[in-house]
C-alpha cells in the first residue's frame, strides 16, 4: 500500500479480468466479494456493451441494485438497477451523418483485406452486422452477444456509439491510416485487440466515462484504480490516481501505467490489485 485509502477499482475485461479461456478465476471472485464486503466498490469498465458485460457482472456478484458500469469505452455510463435492467448515467455518440460517412468510406476498404468485416453499435447498444457478412459469427463467440442483421449500413437510422474493424492486425494499421486522415475531427481510432479496430465518437475514452462515474459517487480520481492491457485503456490509466497494468499489457500501456504487475491475466491480476493496493 501506500497510503492512499482507493474506494473505487474499474477494471477492463478482456485481456485483464479474464483469462485467456475468457473465464473469471474464482480468486478474482472471491476477491471482489471480499472488497464489497469492506465497503469498496468494483466496477467493469469496457469497450464492450452493458448487454455484453451482464454476464461477467453477474459472476463477479456486482449485477445488484446501486452497482454502476463503464461501456463502450467511456461512451457509456450506467447504473444496473436489478431484474434485468440498467439506467444510462452518460452517453457519446457518434452523429448518424458521420457513421454513415464511415460506413460509405470503410466498407471498400474492409473489402479490398481477405478477412476484415465491419460491424456496429446502435444507439441502444445492440450489435449490428451486414447480412454479407459470414464471418459475424466469430465476433458473436467473442462477445457472446448476437448479432442482429441489417440489409446494408446504409439503412441504420440513428446515432450509434461506435463502429468496429475486426482483422489481421497489418491490415488493420492501414485501415487506421486511413480513417485518421478520412475522418480527422470527426472520430477516433483505437485497438482494444491486435484484431479489433475501433472508431468512436472524438472525446470518447475510458478516463472520460470513469471520471464521470468517479464525480457521481463523490470519490475523488486520487482514490480510483484503473488496470487494463490495451490501447483503449490509455486515458482511464492517466486519468488514475493508480493506472495498473497487467504483465501481459502492450508496451503503450506499460508507459500509461504508474505500476506495472508481475501478474498476468491468466494469474488472478485483479484478485493481486484489490489485496495489495485496495484493501
Amino acid at each position: 500500500m501506500n497510503g492512499i485509502d482507493y474506494q473505487l477499482l474499474c477494471t477492463d475485461i478482456d485481456g485483464t479480468l479474464l483469462d485467456n479461456n475468457g473465464e473469471i478465476s474464482d480468486d478474482n471472485v472471491a476477491a471482489v466479494q471480499a472488497a464489497m464486503r469492506a465497503g469498496k466498490r468494483v466496477v467493469l469498465a469496457s469497450g464492450r456493451t452493458w448487454h455484453s458485460m451482464k454476464m461477467y457482472e453477474e459472476r463477479l456478484g456486482i449485477y445488484t441494485p446501486g452497482h454502476f458500469g463503464v461501456g463502450f469505452n467511456g461512451g457509456a455510463v450506467y447504473e444496473i438497477l436489478g431484474g434485468g435492467q440498467t439506467r444510462l448515467l452518460h452517453a457519446d455518440l457518434m452523429p448518424a451523418a458521420t457513421a454513415q460517412e464511415i460506413f460509405a468510406a470503410m466498407a471498400p476498404m474492409a473489402a479490398r483485406f481477405n478477412g476484415m468485416y465491419m460491424l456496429a453499435y446502435n444507439n441502444e447498444g445492440h450489435l449490428i452486422a451486414e447480412e454479407a457478412l459470414r464471418e459475424t459469427t466469430l465476433f458473436d463467440e467473442m462477445v457472446k452477444l448476437g448479432a442482429r442483421v441489417t440489409r446494408t449500413y446504409a439503412e441504420l437510422p440513428g446515432d450509434m456509439y461506435k463502429i468496429l474493424l475486426f482483422g489481421a492486425h497489418e491490415d488493420l494499421l492501414q485501415a487506421a491510416d486511413f480513417a485518421k486522415t478520412q475522418f480527422a475531427g470527426k472520430c477516433q481510432c483505437m485497438f482494444s485487440a491486435r484484431q479489433l479496430l475501433e472508431l468512436i465518437p472524438m472525446g470518447v475514452d475510458k478516463g472520460r466515462g470513469v471520471s464521470f462515474l468517479a464525480a457521481h459517487l463523490g470519490i475523488p480520481m486520487s482514490q480510483v484504480i484503473c488496470m487494463g492491457d490495451e490501447g483503449n485503456d490509455l486515458a482511464m490509466l492517466r486519468a488514475a490516481g493508480l493506472g495498473v497494468a497487467v504483465a501481459n499489457a502492450v508496451p503503450d500501456t506499460v508507459d500509461a501505467a504508474d505500476v506495472h504487475l508481475d501478474v498476468s491475466n491468466n494469474d488472478s491480476a485483479l484478485a493481486a490489485v484489490i489485496h495489495r493496493y485496495l484493501m
